[in-house]
């Protein structure tokens, strides 16, 4: 299991657009990827499951 914590944060669009490539590859071999991020423009570019938090409370957002 790989946990990642904004992996993406202060990187270039290039670089985190990689970042994410490279976590779908991992994700595809059966290891399990969770990923914290509050960019809404990678989550909208590469879609998968989304569980948002807000309030203290969990969601499972259907994409």
């Amino acid at each position: 299991m790989i946990l990642a914590d904004e992996p993406t944060g202060n990187l270039d669009p290039e670089t985190s657009e990689g970042i994410m490539k490279l976590l779908i590859d991992i994700g595809q071999t059966g290891c399990s990827v969770l990923m914290a991020t509050h960019n809404y423009t990678l989550i909208e570019k590469f879609p998968a499951r989304i569980i948002k938090c807000e309030n203290g409370r969990l969601f499972d957002s259907k994409n």
